[in-house]
């Protein structure tokens, strides 16, 4: 494998707590080094591949905007793909501003086909949910949580699992929003105790919210499996890593999964589990801000220089085992 084009770091590093530390870094490498069809692999044509796993965030729906027929988009071309992923799984943000009923019902209609072709969609909550409202939409995620009062999940897979936490946090007038994230104390012991069971096995941690706002840097780099953490939030194509400490050989990268259609990069990223590590690709349709051009508007040159330093970017993870 050819080396990868590593950009410049874009900030100094910031201490997360006693134990963790973050070096925040530039938009992930390309992929052209890794080989589309490489012969190791010699996955098998059609079907659902197990060790698939595409990531979505920030889908924003609600039924007056541009939202839904991006979303459209990327659930028809995750059906298209072959073999298709045996699990989908979307980092929070899942309705526009506050969580609306219309929201969610719009939600269930579009990411419905994924069920019907035998595709699990694992959601977790981002500051513009509810949750009351998400489980009056989506019954059977509310009672498959982990941790009581909040949405926590795992999806397992053959060969690593993924750890959906809820740092959503509830204004008690459900009109009203909090942007910043956090985990209850409930969800960090569970956590804790969870990661402390992955003795052999490669474990990915997520949430909505990037890691410096969950207060788990420590105990994500105290764990020997925990090989990444990944979260939305942030609209863009962005990876960094985390470590211990100055004196111990200890970093787990970190990954944002952008926006499937509400600003920013826009688009999908598919999470390839080998046998001895994993490999992220992200899928980038355009870019926008604020929002997407008027007919007959001119794209900005920013706009497309961004797209091609963010297209089919991608982002390697080395599994951690004990």
């Amino acid at each position: 494998m050819g080396t990868m084009d590593r950009r410049k770091f874009l900030g100094s590093m910031a201490f997360l707590g006693m134990q963790g530390a973050i070096l925040k870094a530039a938009p992930f490498g390309k992929w052209e080094a890794i080989p589309a069809d490489k012969a190791r692999r010699k996955k098998k044509k059609g079907g659902t591949d197990d060790n698939l796993v595409v990531f979505i965030s920030d889908l924003h729906i609600h039924p007056d905007g541009y939202q839904p027929e991006k979303l459209r988009r990327t659930i028809a071309d995750i059906l298209a793909m072959d073999p298709k992923p045996r699990n989908v799984i979307a980092l929070g943000d899942l309705a526009y501003a506050i969580g609306k009923p219309e929201d969610y019902a719009l939600l269930k209609e579009i990411v419905a086909p994924l069920e019907t072709a035998g595709i699990h969609l694992t959601m977790a909550m981002g500051n513009h949910d509810r949750r009351k409202r998400f489980a009056e939409a989506f019954p059977e995620m509310a009672a498959a949580t982990h941790v009581k009062d909040r949405f926590v999940f795992v999806v397992e897979t053959p060969r690593a699992d993924f750890i959906l936490l809820d740092s959503l946090q509830e204004d008690p007038d459900p009109e009203k929003g909090i942007v910043e994230g956090a985990l209850n104390d409930a969800q960090k012991q569970w956590l804790a105790d969870k990661l402390s069971s992955y003795t052999d096995k490669p474990v990915f941690v997520s949430s909505h919210h990037p890691i410096e706002e969950t207060g788990i840097s420590g105990i994500l780099v105290s764990s020997p499996t925990c090989s990444g953490y990944l979260f939305g939030h942030r609209h863009i194509c962005l990876d960094a890593w985390m470590m211990k400490n100055y004196a111990e050989q200890t970093l787990i990268r970190t990954l944002c999964i952008p926006s499937t259609g509400h600003w920013g990069d826009i688009g999908y990223t598919v999470f390839r589990l080998e046998e001895d590590h994993a490999e992220a690709r992200f899928h980038e349709y355009e870019f926008f801000f604020p929002k997407p051009l008027a007919e007959g508007e001119e794209k900005p040159a920013q706009w497309t220089m961004i797209e091609r330093e963010h297209g089919d970017s991608e982002c390697m993870f080395a599994y951690r085992k004990a």
